[in-house]
């Protein structure tokens, strides 16, 4: 369905004094800038956002809207058609993702744990559950039901799925100073980038493999928990010391059977945008060229 690289948002110095004029007369005020202008409600029709004038800093930012089906020819193209050139434009967040068809949401956050993650959050809503295994000012790690958010939006790409079929999708956002390489010639370089660093992979082992009763009885605990709330959120409750030894004494890495190898769909993901290999519509302008 999708992978690779699904947002990107850019701080430029500059802007092409056509996009610059258009966002003073036609933007409005909001978000920390003073002219902001969705470029595809233009007569340009460009699936990007244009900030002008920071009011802080009196920068500028573009974003490109649903990044993920434009691909790096395309954005790099409408980055610079807006901002004049490459030179002075830095990525300021870059979002990574892979969607797992006839996986649940649960069925991922049940043996996914961050062991330095700090905080968890947990979502339950009619747009369908998101679990955060990490959330701060520089990386965002979660879970979601992407099936049920296009289903509900009516998305074309719903129809793909099948009445009751699973897809989920798990994303790393990197923020700020959580992005590692600010450079937009350097978008090749997050290939070789662990995005899913410090992710593990667990399940608990079968209450019947425990063989003491009270350890059976704690092995039937968790094994409730972690149903309901995720293998992240059920460890964080206890203190470091004691995660470590729950997690010896009752859990075990997942077979790779088991699960698709997550790390490398990504990978495969990011190749595909950066090869400008779109398996979804991509954006086209009024005039059909891509």
């Amino acid at each position: 369905m999708s992978g690779g690289i699904d947002k990107l948002i850019l701080l430029c110095v500059s802007v092409a004094e056509t996009f610059y004029q258009l966002a003073r007369e036609k933007g409005v005020r909001r978000w920390g800038y003073g002219h902001v202008i969705d470029l595809r409600q233009t007569n340009y029709a460009l699936p990007a956002i244009l900030y002008c004038d920071g009011i802080h800093n009196g920068r500028h930012k573009i974003e490109i809207v649903d990044a993920g089906r434009v691909g790096r020819r395309r954005a790099l193209k409408i980055i610079k058609r807006i901002a004049g050139n490459l030179s002075g434009v830095r990525i300021c967040r870059i979002d990574f993702c892979v969607d797992l068809f006839g996986i649940s949401v649960w069925d991922l956050a049940r043996v996914c744990y961050i062991g330095r993650a700090q905080s968890y959050q947990i979502y339950r809503t009619r747009k369908g559950d998101t679990v955060y295994l990490q959330r701060t000012d520089a990386r965002t790690v979660q879970i979601y039901d992407k099936g049920k958010l296009l289903r509900l939006r009516k998305h074309p790409r719903a129809r793909m799925l099948r009445p009751g079929e699973h897809l989920t999708r798990i994303e790393v956002q990197l923020k700020g100073g959580g992005v590692p390489l600010k450079k937009l010639r350097q978008l090749d370089r997050y290939l070789d980038i662990d995005l899913l660093a410090g992710i593990q992979f667990r399940r608990l082992i079968p209450r019947s493999n425990q063989e003491k009763p009270l350890r059976s009885m704690a092995a039937a605990y968790l094994a409730d928990e972690v149903e309901h709330f995720g293998l992240h959120a059920v460890l964080k409750r206890y203190p470091s010391s004691q995660r470590a030894y729950i997690q010896r004494l009752f859990t075990e890495e997942i077979d790779g059977n088991e699960l698709p190898d997550i790390r490398q769909k990504m990978r495969e993901g990011i190749q595909d945008w950066l090869d400008d290999r779109i398996t979804f519509p991509r954006f086209r302008e009024p005039d059909g060229e891509e």
